[in-house]
């Protein structure tokens, strides 16, 4: 793998509204899903390059999202935003 440049994760804990930075993530899914992830992450970063968006949520592009099986994944470019 390449080197990545700098990057900063952050998330809420189920029930909160509270964002905070996180040390690390884990992703517990199918090999699918992790796929289908993946591609949402290209397609955002495509979008965020092309097209200038500021963020991408995926509850925006998958057809059957559901905050009861789901997680969101909000994607967010650095160069339009900046870490609070």
């Amino acid at each position: 793998m390449n080197k990545l440049k700098k990057f900063t994760v952050h998330g809420t804990a189920v029930d909160s509204d509270t964002s905070i930075q996180l040390d690390e993530i884990s992703i517990l899914a199918e090999p699918e899903t992790l796929r289908e992830l993946g591609i949402f992450l290209i397609n955002a970063s495509y979008e965020m390059a092309v097209n200038g968006r500021e963020h991408v949520h995926l509850q925006d592009v998958i057809e059957s999202f559901s905050h009861k099986e789901h997680v969101d994944f909000i994607v967010l470019n650095q160069k339009l935003i900046k870490p609070a």
